[in-house]
């Protein structure tokens, strides 16, 4: 078992026995949940788990010193459809019961709070969870996501996914997996300024520099995510990950709603283009294969190329002179 003291993300097996074993506490039921609704997703951090909801979290599970703690985050509370939450503590199979009972009731505080608080990035992040990891057209994809919304020294990333292709030979083989790192950006609103496109880039440069050894310890903690998660059953795979590959990260951006009509893409992309050279990793940009978010090899462009093939939705006004 991992050091807990050494990985951000991380919960002893106790706890995982917990969620997969059928106790007096019946833990089990809300990993069963989970599996069961597609609107929810179970995310694993250091001695907790999170489930999310439509991108907000929506019940926190924690363990320390052997009991398990459970929360929601009251900023949701709009309308207080409930007098009071279920207990903290979770030492009863009747209080297991109670948030259980409880998820619809957190579920409409929390479509009330986001019909005022727009997070669409963060919703259509939890989306391409389920697509890549379970539920139908997982076994095809060629990404599993290992995490969502990682915080680090630069900042935090969107997602955190697994290159694993999905052909026979090749999913066979869990010690050569690429890691690759997914940003999201919904809509032309978000691909300038401090969380723009090009500060995404220094920040992943930064992040990379050899000096600080981070990228051999993410390999290392998103190996456990992901194998926790396998064993969980959170993510379709019959194989675990034995390693990661010394290849290059690739770095993805995957652009939301945006609006050919729009020249902000183009510019930013004129832009991106000068300072590509020697970066430690792979640039590329995610397409849907008609329509979805399923994150498949043939659809995952080096910028070059994307900007040839997709001038025009690009930047639908772009000329001849000014082509990509």
């Amino acid at each position: 078992m991992a050091n807990t003291k050494e990985k951000h993300r991380i919960i002893s097996d106790r706890f995982i026995d917990a969620l997969t074993s059928e106790t007096d506490l019946g833990l089990s039921r809300i990993l069963s949940l989970v599996k069961t609704d597609t609107t929810l997703c179970l995310e694993i951090r250091r001695n907790y788990i999170n489930i999310y909801y439509r991108g907000g979290n929506i019940m926190k599970i924690s363990e320390d010193k052997d009991l398990f703690f459970a929360s929601f985050d009251s900023k949701y509370i709009t309308k207080g459809l409930m007098k009071e939450l279920p207990p903290a503590v979770l030492s009863t199979f009747n209080d297991v019961s109670e948030w259980i009972w409880a998820i619809p009731f957190l579920k409409h505080e929390m479509d009330l709070w986001f019909g005022k608080n727009h997070k669409n990035e963060r919703e259509f992040q939890q989306l391409m969870v389920r697509e890549n990891n379970f539920k139908g057209s997982a076994k095809g994809t060629d990404y599993f996501i290992c995490d969502i919304e990682y915080a680090n020294s630069e900042g935090r990333f969107d997602l955190v996914a697994a290159y694993w292709p999905s052909s026979g030979a090749e999913r066979k083989n869990n010690r050569n997996i690429g890691l690759s790192f997914i940003e999201m950006k919904y809509m032309d609103g978000a691909l300038t300024g401090k969380a723009g496109i090009r500060n995404h880039i220094q920040d992943m440069r930064n992040y990379l520099d050899p000096a600080y050894d981070n990228l051999s310890k993410l390999k290392d903690e998103m190996k456990e995510v992901f194998n926790i998660k396998q064993k969980l059953g959170l993510i379709d795979n019959q194989k675990h990950i034995e390693k990661f590959n010394d290849q290059k990260p690739e770095y993805i951006f995957v652009f939301a709603n945006h609006d050919p009509d729009s020249q902000i893409l183009y510019d930013e992309l004129q832009k991106v283009k000068a300072i590509t050279d020697e970066l430690p990793f792979d640039l590329k940009i995610a397409t849907s294969n008609f329509m979805g978010y399923g994150l498949y090899r043939q659809n995952i462009y080096e910028l070059n190329d994307f900007l040839n093939l997709f001038s025009k939705q690009i930047y639908a006004k772009v000329t001849g002179s000014n082509k990509c």
